[in-house]
């Protein structure tokens, strides 16, 4: 008894899933990160459980005031959001939670609340100190064991916040 083999088939739906599926985990892994935002440090900017939009393109264009993505300096397991502070080979000084980078006042106007720190960093080759927006709540490179954060260790640039819907803004 002959047998016919016949080929299998999937259907057009299946098809169209699994494209659907493979082309948003490479668009996840290559072009764009979606985080959770799940604490208050980058109160008012970002707030507590939103979804943020960065992306993984231009990380070699990182400057001072962009919100990043990156994994953790003290356990490179968790990923951390904050803003770009200090640039590679900068001195910042903070006196009484103002900022100053090679002497020249930074601008704050997007923090919560000044701090009452004070404080004085040099920033490595190739690294970056990062602050939360809610200086008063935030667990930054004032209080990491590791202060600074390797350019390699930066995964995205944050680009919006993507939901809850109502606040949905361009981050710069």
């Amino acid at each position: 008894m002959n047998r016919i083999k016949k080929d299998i088939q999937f259907p057009k739906q299946v098809f169209l899933i699994m494209i659907v599926v493979l082309t948003t985990v490479y668009a996840n892994t290559q072009i764009f990160m979606l985080t959770y935002i799940p604490s208050g440090s980058m109160m008012p900017t970002v707030n507590i459980h939103n979804f943020v939009l960065g992306t993984r393109q231009n990380l070699e264009k990182i400057e001072r005031y962009d919100i990043v993505i990156f994994r953790f300096p003290d356990d490179e397991t968790q990923y951390y959001i904050k803003r770009v502070i200090g640039l590679p080979g900068e001195d910042i000084e903070i006196v009484d939670g103002i900022v100053y980078a090679d002497g020249v006042r930074l601008i704050d106007d997007f923090v919560m609340e000044i701090s009452n720190d004070s404080g004085e960093y040099h920033v490595p080759e190739d690294h970056y100190f990062m602050l939360g927006d809610n200086r008063n709540n935030s667990k930054d490179s004032r209080f990491w064991d590791k202060n600074y954060v390797m350019k390699n260790k930066i995964c995205a640039k944050a680009v919006s916040i993507i939901y809850p819907l109502c606040d949905f803004k361009i981050l710069n």
